[in-house]
């Protein structure tokens, strides 16, 4: 199974926080404001389940 990780983000614009599954620990858009950019507050490593792959797949 390819690796995963749970990044989990906080807006500093707007303060709303979530959480993203990515195949990378990589910067996103703040899906409430906008606000472009933001780095992981934390990232945890988990195994990639066939749910994550569809997700990711959309975002691409």
């Amino acid at each position: 199974m390819p690796m995963r990780f749970v990044n989990r983000y906080q807006c500093p614009r707007c303060a709303k926080e979530w959480t993203d599954v990515w195949d990378a620990m990589c910067d996103d858009d703040c899906p409430h404001c906008g606000f472009r950019h933001i780095t992981p507050l934390r990232s945890e490593d988990v195994e990639g389940s066939e749910e994550d792959d569809q997700l990711l797949a959309r975002k691409r």
